[in-house]
């Protein structure tokens, strides 16, 4: 820790021993502030319209911030237009332009707007705030939010400035911009607990928003390592890739990508153009159909798809007899057509030489890993692969087991390994996958055979892992093994949608493990109920906050129902955790120890 903290400094010039004192004055007093709001999110599964709408009010934590500052003294209408206005601040001004709003209900708003920012900015060091800023404002903001709230001899020089910027026609764009600064200062860390893409048809969109986020990390899901692998080059999991998107009639995301599928589709009609694929024909419940091709067709694409995949995993299995996952080899045969092979090499070299995709990989490797640990808490989408008697599996990575924090650590290397070109590392992305010890899967089988083929709905048996996890010994176990001891720390898992439904409730362990994936997906609103579960977690408390489906950008601003989100207190800290108290305090004290002997130097 020390050696990154004197890294962190070299860049740094300290001319004078007062500016080496200075600086640790100043990191003394930030360790003395209240920690970030953290936001924590899972399974996005390509829903880009929802995630944006929850990144914009913050899952409720804007709202909030609305009660704090006006209370009683705006009425619930009031809040809300002032909300919405947060949200989606282009729309509603034009609404607000339709209706002939006049200067002083403009006036109005940037007074509240500069309130709100005041508050979700308290938190923060000036530095920090100046840093968000928008450059084109960032000296009127700043006088504006650090005006003392009864200032009696600045009063008519802080409104000839709102005054100012109406009379010059600049309202639009500096509401707009305030309204985004709020947005962002309301939010410190962004968690992102997998499974960004498939299912919805913008994955690429939403890692194109994470790439512009100011501060986040990502625990990779199942199928984005499926992506990984794909663009590593792994055959089978290009094929998985592509028939999850046919299936829910999401291509757009593969032709957003510029991967041509054309090869695909003449393939598909000349092989089965009499077949009527009829265990591959697409559902209306999977959403809209892509703009490529026709059911029709997609049943083709499918089922080509899916016979390549199948023949593909046989040989990976057969070639990893430590995967052991020989009862999966149920496709009557290995071997690829001449057309097949030629398919197959064309869709490696459209995924693993597309620029975009591969800059959207990098990203993922970069800002991601299997696990984290963040102050405090333990973030894994998946589960820790567990044997019935509650003991951790040993799981075979090579010529070696591993179990417990150990294979995670072990898969994280792997990971990075497959994206330098390890044959071994590309091959057990696939089992990343779907593997029946897979953490990231964490069930017994994928039954894709049995669905297609035989008609049938295979039970596919959840590792015990999700029945150990409802006592809170173990939870405590868990916990321990990777490192996350803090008095107040939490498991937070995805993948598992939640049946509110059926009554399945988020929460286990007495409060020491919760799942977050409600269901954010369009495909799973019928099976949960709800429409998905995200966590705040602040200065003084864990929050988790359930949401109702996402009908749209429109809905939203057209129905009071849209805006709600129910937020339900998990934990009440009995004093405000402070900066000094998070991890990112430990590297701040680590450097104020680094400049007290660089002051004794200067002596």
């Amino acid at each position: 820790m020390q050696e990154k903290a004197i890294y962190q400094l070299i860049g740094k010039q300290y001319a004078t021993p007062q500016d080496v004192m200075t600086e640790i004055i100043n990191l003394q007093a930030i360790l003395n502030l209240p920690k970030g709001t953290e936001h924590f999110l899972s399974d996005l599964h390509g829903e880009a319209e929802t995630f944006f709408h929850l990144l914009r009010n913050a899952s409720g934590v804007i709202r909030t911030k609305i009660d704090i500052v006006f209370g009683d003294t705006l009425c619930k209408d009031e809040k809300k237009q002032l909300a919405l206005l947060i949200y989606y601040p282009e729309r509603q001004l034009r609404v607000m332009k339709e209706k002939g709003c006049d200067d002083s209900v403009y006036a109005q708003l940037l007074c509240r707007l500069i309130e709100i920012t005041k508050l979700v900015s308290a938190k923060y060091t000036r530095s920090k705030v100046r840093k968000a800023l928008p450059p084109d404002y960032r000296y009127i903001i700043d006088e504006l939010i650090n005006m003392p709230y009864h200032s009696i001899d600045k009063s008519e020089y802080y409104s000839h400035i709102i005054s100012g910027i109406i009379e010059l026609g600049n309202t639009d764009k500096f509401i707009t911009e305030i309204c985004y600064l709020i947005q962002r200062l309301a939010i410190d860390h962004l968690h992102i607990v997998g499974d960004i893409y498939d299912r919805g048809n913008g994955g690429d969109v939403i890692i194109d928003r994470l790439r512009k986020y100011h501060s986040l990390d990502i625990e990779w899901g199942n199928h984005d390592v499926l992506w990984m692998g794909a663009s590593f080059g792994n055959a089978a999991c290009i094929c998985n890739v592509i028939r999850i998107n046919c299936l829910y009639r999401n291509l757009q995301v593969i032709e957003n990508y510029g991967i041509n599928l054309r090869p695909l589709v003449t393939f598909a009609m000349e092989a089965y153009g009499d077949d009527p694929c009829g265990g591959f024909q697409i559902s209306d419940i999977y959403g809209e159909e892509s703009r490529l091709e026709r059911n029709e067709t997609l049943a083709k694409m499918t089922k080509a798809i899916t016979v390549i995949q199948l023949k593909l995993e046989n040989r990976l299995i057969r070639k990893h007899p430590e995967f052991e996952m020989d009862d999966r080899i149920l496709y009557p045969t290995d071997e690829l057509t001449e057309g097949e092979q030629l398919l197959v090499d064309w869709l490696i070299k459209e995924f693993t030489q597309n620029r975009r995709l591969q800059t959207h990989i990098r990203f993922l490797l970069k800002s991601g890993s299997m696990y984290l640990v963040y102050n405090g808490n333990l973030l894994m989408h998946g589960c820790v692969p567990t044997e019935e008697d509650g003991t951790f599996s040993r799981v075979k990575v090579g010529d070696d087991l591993f179990s417990g924090c150990a294979l995670y650590d072990r898969l994280d290397r792997l990971v990075r390994d497959a994206s330098t070109g390890d044959e071994y590392a590309i091959d057990f992305m696939w089992y990343l996958w779907c593997g029946k010890k897979s953490p990231l899967y964490g069930r017994n089988k994928m039954s894709t055979y049995e669905k297609h083929f035989e008609n049938r709905s295979e039970p596919e048996i959840k590792d015990p892992y999700y029945t150990h996890i409802q006592d809170e010994v173990f939870c405590r176990k868990v916990l321990e093994e990777f490192g996350a001891n803090g008095r107040y720390a939490v498991i937070v898992n995805g993948h598992t949608p939640v049946r509110v439904k059926d009554g399945e409730v988020p929460t286990s362990g007495n409060g020491r493990h919760i799942t977050i994936d409600g269901g954010l997906s369009h495909a799973y609103y019928s099976k949960t109920g709800i429409g998905g579960y995200t966590l705040i977690g602040n200065s003084q408390g864990l929050y988790l906050v359930s949401h109702i489906p996402f009908s749209g950008e429109s809905g939203a601003t057209e129905n009071d129902e849209a805006l709600r989100s129910e937020i339900c207190t998990l934990k009440t800290y009995e004093k405000r955790i402070l900066i000094k108290e998070t991890d990112k305090g430990k590297e701040l004290f680590e450097q104020i120890q680094v400049l007290k002997r660089m002051l004794k130097n200067y002596f």
